[in-house]
C-alpha cells in the first residue's frame, strides 16, 4: 500500500522539490553523454585539439552535478509527506477480489470532482488514501478514507448516502449504514453492508413450535439469522413499536415461546388483555402488573442471596438457577392508568428500577414493551437506561428521530426511511460490531 501523499499536477502547478532535482539530474545526465561524445571524437579525428581541455572538464563538471542532483532526488524523495496507514483485518480471496473491485469505483474524477474530497495545493491536486475492508461472508465491510483535512466535508448530513450512490451497478446491494471516526481521527470509516438480501427468520407450519431456532446457549435468543441476543451480558432488551407494526407477534409468538423451549420461566404482562396474557397466564389489571413485579423483585433478591451461599459471583455458576423472562406490555396504557393513583405509580417506579438495575445479576430480564420511547409512555428514567443497550424499534418509531435519541443515543440523525409491518432497526451492543449502531432489522416471517 502507498506510504506517501499522491499528487496529480495540474495545468500552472509548480513541481516538487523531488522532481526538480530528478529534471536536474536528467539533464545532466544528457549534457554528460553530448560531452563526452564530442571529447571522444575529438581525441580521435586528432582535430580542434584545443577543445579537448574544455570538453573534459565539462564532461567531469556535469558528471559531478548529475551525481549531485540524484542525491539531492534521492533525499528530496524520502522526504515526501507521508500518510498515515490504517491497519485493516486481513480477508479471504473472495473479499479481496470484492475489495478491489470497490476500490476501482473511487477514481480521481468520482474523489475529486463528485466526492470533492481533494484538496488544492500549489502543486496540483492531493488525493486521500482510501482502503476497503470486506467481511468474510462478503456481507458487510467499511470504506476507509482518510481526513487530509477535508472532515467538514466527509460529516456533512447525507454523505453517507453520497457514498453509497458510487456503489452501484454490481454492487447496488450495498449501502452505507454508519461512519464514524478512527481513534485518531486519521480516517473517516464509512460502514456499508448488504441491505437488499433478507435476514429474516421464515417460520414455516412444520417449524411452528419454533425447535429448529433454538440456540446451544439457552441465554442467546436468536431474533434473525444475523442477530443473536446474548442475555447473559446484556441482560434487558426495549422494544418500541406502534400497533399492528409486528411488535406482539416478535415478543409473544417468537420470542416468549422461544424461551420456554429453551427452559426460561416466562411471565408476559399487558395493560392491554391480549391473547399473549392469557396464553402465558399473565396480569393485565395495573394493581395487578405491579403487584407481579414488586413479586420478582421478592425472587430476585432471594436468587442474589443463594448466590451469596453458594459462594459464586453469578447465577450463571449456578446450573439449576434458570433465565426468567418478564415481559411488560403496553406500558403507555399502563403509566396512563397508574396516574390516577401516585402511590401505586410510586411502587411501580421503584419496583421496575430494582429488576433492571440488579435483576440481570439474578437471571431476570426485563423486555419492556410500548408504543412509543418518550417519557410519558415508556419507563422511568432510569430502567430506560438500563434497557437501552438492547434496543428493538419497528414502524414508525424506527423512523422518529425524537423517539430514538432516548433510546439510541446519538444516532437520533438517521435517514428518513418507510418501514413495513416487521421492519425497523435494531440495535444490540453486544451482538457483534456492525449491532453496535442501528440496523435494518425485519422481525420472524410465520407463514
Amino acid at each position: 500500500m502507498r506510504k506517501y501523499r499522491r499528487i496529480k499536477r495540474e495545468k500552472g502547478s509548480s513541481h516538487q522539490g523531488y522532481q526538480v532535482s530528478l529534471t536536474a539530474h536528467g539533464l545532466f545526465s544528457l549534457l554528460t553523454i553530448v560531452t563526452c561524445y564530442l571529447y571522444l571524437k575529438v581525441a580521435t579525428l586528432n582535430l580542434l585539439n584545443f577543445l579537448r581541455n574544455p570538453l573534459l572538464f565539462l564532461t567531469i563538471f556535469f558528471v559531478i552535478s548529475a551525481v549531485i542532483c540524484f542525491v539531492v532526488f534521492v533525499i528530496l524523495f524520502g522526504r515526501r509527506e507521508r500518510i498515515t496507514t490504517l491497519a485493516i483485518p486481513k480477508m479471504s480471496n473472495h473479499s479481496k477480489n470484492i475489495s478491489r473491485k470497490i476500490y476501482r469505483l473511487f477514481n480521481d474524477k468520482q474523489i475529486s470532482d463528485v466526492l470533492k474530497l481533494s484538496n488544492s495545493t500549489r502543486h496540483g491536486d492531493e488525493f486521500p488514501t482510501i482502503y476497503i475492508w470486506v467481511s468474510e461472508d462478503c456481507n458487510s465491510g467499511y470504506i476507509a478514507i482518510e481526513n487530509i483535512a477535508t472532515f467538514d466535508i466527509i460529516d456533512r448530513d447525507k454523505y453517507e448516502q453520497k457514498i453509497s450512490g458510487l456503489l452501484g451497478g454490481k454492487f447496488s446491494r450495498f449501502a452505507v449504514v454508519s461512519s464514524e471516526l478512527t481513534s485518531n481521527d486519521s480516517y473517516m470509516l464509512f460502514n456499508f453492508e448488504d441491505t437488499l438480501t433478507s435476514f429474516k427468520i421464515l417460520v414455516d407450519k412444520s417449524d411452528s413450535e419454533l425447535k429448529s431456532f433454538t440456540s446451544q446457549n439457552a441465554h442467546v435468543i436468536k431474533l434473525s439469522n444475523d442477530l443473536f441476543w446474548h442475555s447473559d451480558i446484556t441482560p434487558h432488551m426495549s422494544l418500541i413499536a406502534r400497533t399492528r407494526a409486528g411488535k406482539s407477534v416478535l415478543a409473544g409468538r417468537y420470542m416468549a415461546k422461544l424461551m420456554q423451549i429453551q427452559g426460561w420461566i416466562v411471565d408476559y404482562n399487558s395493560a392491554k388483555y391480549d391473547l399473549y396474557v392469557k396464553q402465558y397466564r399473565g396480569k393485565s389489571d395495573p394493581l395487578e402488573i405491579v403487584e407481579r413485579a414488586e413479586h420478582w423483585v421478592a425472587v430476585m433478591q432471594k436468587r442474589l442471596n443463594e448466590i451469596i451461599e453458594a459462594g459464586k459471583d453469578k447465577y450463571l455458576e449456578l446450573p439449576d438457577m434458570v433465565d426468567i423472562g418478564l415481559f411488560f406490555d403496553e406500558l403507555g396504557h399502563l403509566n396512563a392508568a397508574l396516574e390516577l393513583d401516585k402511590t401505586l405509580k410510586k411502587r411501580w417506579e421503584v419496583a421496575i428500577n430494582k429488576l433492571t438495575a440488579t435483576g440481570g445479576s439474578a437471571g431476570i430480564h426485563v423486555i419492556a414493551i410500548s408504543q412509543f420511547a418518550t417519557k410519558e409512555g415508556f419507563l422511568p428514567s432510569l430502567a430506560r437506561v438500563n434497557c437501552s443497550d438492547a434496543v428493538i424499534m419497528l414502524g414508525g418509531a424506527a423512523d422518529s428521530a425524537d423517539e430514538r435519541k432516548y433510546l439510541m443515543p446519538g444516532f437520533a440523525d438517521l435517514p428518513k426511511r418507510s418501514y413495513q409491518t416487521g421492519q425497523g432497526i435494531a440495535r444490540i451492543i453486544t451482538s457483534g460490531k456492525k449491532w453496535e449502531s442501528p440496523h435494518f432489522y425485519e422481525t420472524p416471517w410465520f407463514n
